[in-house]
């Protein structure tokens, strides 16, 4: 075939045909992508309003996801050449001499074919339900991104719960400062802040909260005692320091602040305490040792290096025991500091658990072992001329003043604290002055012999029907006629009748007199 003949034959004959194809074809395709257009808007429109900001991540793999499917199904719906000429011919009414120029070459027919070909008319097809569907698809789209998001639905937190979750929290918080929590402990926090957040914050909740913080406080109340201890320590060193009495008290003290100060480090590395009683005994060991001459100090040393390349325990513990050794074995200064510091980390467990519950293992460590400061203190007070003070203030009149008694010794353990009372001249009901501390002290005993009582003689309210440690004013009932009233008045005018008990007891009544008072 020349060239001239298929150029023909394209513009005259393929060209309709290809035309009335392409018509099919829209109409195919446009009709295979209503599903999909569809079910795209409607995921692109509830991933908008399920995920919101998150929805510009999940738009685009949906859209791509949308056409491959909408490309599948026209794919398959797609008009061939062949029925795109059929449909032409009949349209022409050419009697197939479309179909035969496809299938064979140009004759004596051409003229008539090229005649029927400028006749060929697109075919009507339904195409306004498919484009109708798919506008809707668009609008629907536009509609979903355009209407504007409902309001989060916040849950209703209970503010008493977030606010007993959040004093948990700090106080979990300031514990964590002095040792490690646990895992349990950090565990049941998020899972308490959870349940606030989610509102689902319950009575078991509630029980659980409580536990915990009684958990906190307990351990607070210990690491509390270990620093009131350890600032004990660091204090009487201080004062021994400072008197300059002797080495061997420095050395006692020093000895004890190190251990404090061991026992301190053992709970802020979350040690059990068996192990920190343990490097407490070894370094006492090793410092008694140590007092006895220079060749047990460079043994102990040896064992210390020994341990320390045993293991990561043994390592951890010589590592503490240098430390403790090495605040201990500052100067008067060093230790002054250190025992502030020790103060101020006690004071910020008392901030956060409450005074009464961090400073129950310090009034309890004073109350068994006055520091020399105290002793001290108490011996300047009470020391006077052969051993008695005199009175101190102005007394105003008889029994009117203050006074003042001491001996220069401390509180003594045998006697109450309340019996430690200052007399002197003006020892009585105190009018103006200071005014006393309230001392707490040891168990007050009592004295049985005091408690005793004797019933009364006869006759005075010490018959078995009477009652006894009470003097009668009157024990015997009188009889006989009643005397005059000395009160004078006016007497009530008409007439008497009965009242409502002037009739027989009921037997239930008279049971009970009978049983109580006694009597027929």
């Amino acid at each position: 075939m020349a060239a001239s003949d298929e150029r023909r034959f394209q513009s005259l004959v393929l060209a309709p045909i290809r035309r009335v194809q392409r018509r099919l074809n829209a109409v195919a395709w446009t009709g295979a992508g209503i599903a999909p257009v569809w079910a795209l808007a409607t995921a692109c429109v509830v991933s908008r309003l399920l995920l919101r900001d998150l929805a510009v991540w999940a738009v685009p793999p949906l859209v791509i996801a949308g056409l491959v499917w909408w490309f599948v199904r026209a794919r398959s719906r797609g008009v061939s050449l062949e029925y795109a000429a059929v449909l032409a011919d009949r349209s022409a009414n050419a009697g197939g001499l479309l179909l035969t120029r496809l299938e064979r070459p140009v004759g004596e027919w051409e003229l008539s074919l090229n005649q029927f070909a400028q006749q060929v008319k697109p075919p009507e097809v339904p195409w306004r339900r498919p484009v109708g569907a798919l506008l809707g698809a668009l609008v629907f789209l536009a509609v979903g991104f355009l209407v504007p998001l409902p309001a989060l639905r916040t849950s209703n937190i209970n503010a008493a719960a977030a606010t007993q979750v959040a004093a948990v929290q700090a106080q979990a918080e300031a514990l964590a400062r002095e040792e490690p929590l646990g895992p349990d402990v950090e565990e049941e926090l998020r899972r308490l802040s959870e349940e606030v957040a989610q509102g689902r914050f319950d009575s078991a909740d509630w029980e659980a909260a409580d536990a915990l913080e009684q958990r906190l406080a307990e351990r607070a109340s210990e690491a509390a005692a270990e620093l009131n201890r350890a600032s004990e320590a660091a204090a009487e060193l201080e004062d021994a320091l400072a008197a300059a009495g002797g080495a061997e008290a420095a050395t006692r003290e020093r000895e004890s602040l190190e251990q404090a100060l061991m026992a301190l480090d053992a709970r802020a590395s979350g040690t059990s305490e068996d192990d920190a009683s343990g490097g407490q005994e070894a370094s006492a060991s090793e410092q008694n040792a140590q007092g006895q001459g220079a060749d047990g100090q460079n043994r102990g040393d040896q064992q210390g290096s020994q341990q320390q390349g045993s293991g990561d325990p043994s390592a951890r513990e010589a590592q503490a025991r240098a430390s403790a050794r090495a605040q201990a074995s500052g100067s008067p200064d060093q230790i002054a500091d250190l025992r502030r510091t020790l103060e101020r980390r006690q004071q910020s467990l008392a901030q956060r658990f409450g005074d009464e519950n961090a400073s129950r293992g310090n009034r309890g460590a004073q109350a068994r072992r006055p520091t020399r400061r105290q002793q001290s203190g108490q011996g300047q007070k009470g020391q006077g001329q052969d051993g008695q003070g005199e009175g101190e203030g102005e007394g105003e009149g008889e029994g009117e003043g203050e006074g003042e008694e001491g001996d220069g010794e401390g509180p003594q353990g045998n006697q109450h604290a309340s019996r430690n009372t200052r007399q002197g001249e003006g020892a009585g009901v105190s009018r103006g002055g200071e005014s006393q501390p309230l001392v707490f002290g040891g168990e007050a005993e009592m004295e049985p012999n005091r408690l005793a009582f004797q019933p009364l003689p006869e006759g005075n309210g010490g018959e078995a029907e009477e009652l006894w440690g009470l003097r009668a004013a009157d024990p015997q009932a009188r009889t006989g006629q009643a005397g005059p009233s000395s009160a004078k008045g006016t007497g009530a005018k008409g007439d008497a009748t009965a009242g409502p008990t002037s009739g027989p007891l009921l037997p239930r009544n008279r049971d009970l007199v009978k049983r109580y008072f006694g009597g027929p």
